[in-house]
């Protein structure tokens, strides 16, 4: 859980992921010189399964999960937001999917908005339309993800400071990209709040992280697309497209629906 000028929402962060039905997990508090009274309300909490951090400057969010996840002990990585709530069965849910399916490298969960916002967010089940989902937008639903560990660390991937604010977007692709399996449950057992002193990033900054991510991606997957070729995706690249796929990346004809599906959507 990264902190950062989100005193306000903590604590009931913190009790959300103290009151988890499932009980063997350690609750990494990563304080990246958050400006506000964060450590007061930190120091207010003695349960044993509370491991703080507090660096001496400020890293960046994706630095400051990497560090996290060093210092992690357990199998499992679970993401938390310190201005959110995850529901109590949350982390048993996503543990118990894991152990029952280890062919899974990663399940998220779905989201509830709350605040400034109310929607909910849930993203594709099936691991193929998460890889192919991936070439749109981040398939994942970042801050209500698990993965497993072991995973992750043996392709040495990791959250890269550079690719922020599509750092988790990046990653995803990435694991995808050596073959891990990522999923998502459609169970809304987190709540994402939407408030007016979250970080905020430049539009353009978005939008050139995204097509960066996108582009690298699609260069996983298609080794020998040129790069004009690939400044026409996804409009009129087709048959380019499925001639450079690399051997069995995707199931070619649930892309091909996918693929039609979006452009019929006028996804540009």
């Amino acid at each position: 859980m990264p902190v950062h000028n989100t005193a306000p929402f903590l604590r009931e962060a913190m009790d959300s992921m103290l009151a988890q039905t499932f009980v063997d997990f350690e609750l990494i508090v990563l304080n990246d010189c958050s400006p506000d009274n964060a450590e007061e309300i930190l120091d207010s909490y003695d349960d044993p399964r509370v491991v703080r951090y507090k660096g001496e400057k400020n890293v960046g969010l994706a630095n400051v999960l990497n560090i996290g996840i060093g210092m992690a002990r357990g199998k499992y990585i679970a993401r938390m937001d310190s201005d959110d709530i995850s529901l109590p069965n949350r982390l048993q849910v996503q543990a118990d999917y894991l152990e029952a399916h280890p062919e899974i490298d990663l399940v998220s969960v779905g989201m509830q908005l709350f605040g400034d916002k109310n929607e909910v967010w849930i993203r594709e089940t099936h691991p193929e339309k998460v890889k192919i989902n991936a070439l749109f937008q981040s398939p994942v639903l970042h801050a209500s993800s698990m993965w497993r560990k072991e995973s992750f660390e043996k392709h040495g991937l990791c959250f890269c400071q550079d690719m922020v604010p599509s750092e988790d977007y990046d990653l995803w692709t990435r694991a995808l990209a050596k073959g891990l399996a990522l999923t998502n449950l459609p169970e809304v057992l987190y709540k994402y709040r939407i408030h007016s002193t979250q970080a905020t990033y430049n539009l353009g900054k978005i939008e050139k992280k995204v097509l960066e991510v996108r582009k690298n991606y699609i260069h996983a997957v298609l080794p020998s697309v040129s790069e004009k070729d690939l400044e026409t995706f996804p409009k009129k690249m087709w048959p380019v497209f499925f001639a450079n796929l690399k051997a069995g990346f995707f199931d070619k004809k649930m892309l091909a629906k996918r693929l039609y599906k979006y452009k019929k959507a006028g996804w540009s």
